[in-house]
């Protein structure tokens, strides 16, 4: 098989994905129309329905996918790195914030998608949930441990991956006023100073 062809199917896709990932963002799934998403993507209507048949599968994949990064954006390392919890929490939260940057648009994606098709959430995580529940547990086993080293106070995996969400999310829901009202020059710039505040946040929550 000819290993261009392949590498130009996976660009084409990709392609797609992410002009569906900013029509949904901004649209929501009713709004969004797979004509402009075609446009935007640089491809005719009828490629986009041969890669993904319906608008309806097309917004399946963007959200199993993104809920299967942020899975392991935020669970996997904390339990598979290296060094110290405190030292893998730290690169989770930075990590964390690296993707959503890389990822601008998701966290109103998810929050629109929630409101306006809670059952879309329901089956990804009917997908995902067994691999979050089994990261959330190995987790809590490292929390567990931690506390009885006397390394931190008594933490639940569950509360600490919902406070580390919320630090680094909410200044990507409220960008356009914290950016204006704040006075700084850009989102990189005032995520650079979140990303060691929120650090510094959760050290002290564990501590």
């Amino acid at each position: 098989m000819d290993k261009s062809n392949n590498k130009d199917e996976r660009n084409t896709e990709q392609l797609i994905l992410d002009a569906a990932m900013k029509e949904f963002s901004v649209k929501g799934f009713a709004g969004a129309r797979t004509a402009a998403i075609a446009a935007e993507a640089g491809v005719t209507h009828a490629m986009l329905h041969y890669y993904f048949r319906t608008k309806e599968k097309l917004f399946e994949r963007i959200f199993q996918d993104k809920l299967s990064h942020i899975i392991n954006v935020i669970l996997s390392p904390a339990v598979t790195g290296d060094g110290s919890l405190r030292q893998r929490i730290s690169r989770v939260i930075e990590g964390h914030i690296d993707f959503l940057m890389e990822n601008r648009d998701l966290p109103v994606f998810f929050i629109t998608t929630i409101n306006a098709r809670p059952e879309a959430y329901n089956d990804a995580f009917d997908a995902l949930g067994a691999v979050a529940r089994a990261r959330l547990a190995n987790l809590q086993t490292e929390l567990d441990r931690a506390y009885a080293d006397g390394e931190i106070v008594k933490t639940d995996a569950r509360t600490l991956v919902v406070d580390i969400a919320c630090l680094n999310v909410f200044p990507f829901l409220a960008r356009p006023m914290l950016i204006s009202m704040m006075g700084y020059a850009s989102l990189e710039e005032y995520m650079e100073e979140r990303k060691r505040e929120n650090v510094e946040i959760i050290m002290k929550r564990l501590s």
